[in-house]
């Protein structure tokens, strides 16, 4: 099972700005609300493709040749 870390990050960063005492604080909060719900309506990991790409191990033939100066 894939764990979706731009939902997690965007849920802690809820819970922290909630305690937060800034003046911007509410702003933060409506924004990434506005995130999450965009998040569920899509349905889809937005970090999914990139940690797909970015954690994906080489296929054969697709390694880099390193050539000697």
């Amino acid at each position: 099972m894939s764990r979706c870390w731009c939902g997690i990050v965007l849920a802690i960063l809820v819970i922290v700005f909630a305690w937060v005492d800034a003046s911007w604080a509410r702003i933060a909060l409506t924004i990434l609300g506005a995130l999450l719900a965009i998040k569920a309506l899509v349905g889809k990991c937005c970090c999914a493709d990139m940690m797909e790409k970015c954690c994906a191990k080489p296929e054969q033939g697709d390694e880099e040749v390193e050539q000697a100066d």
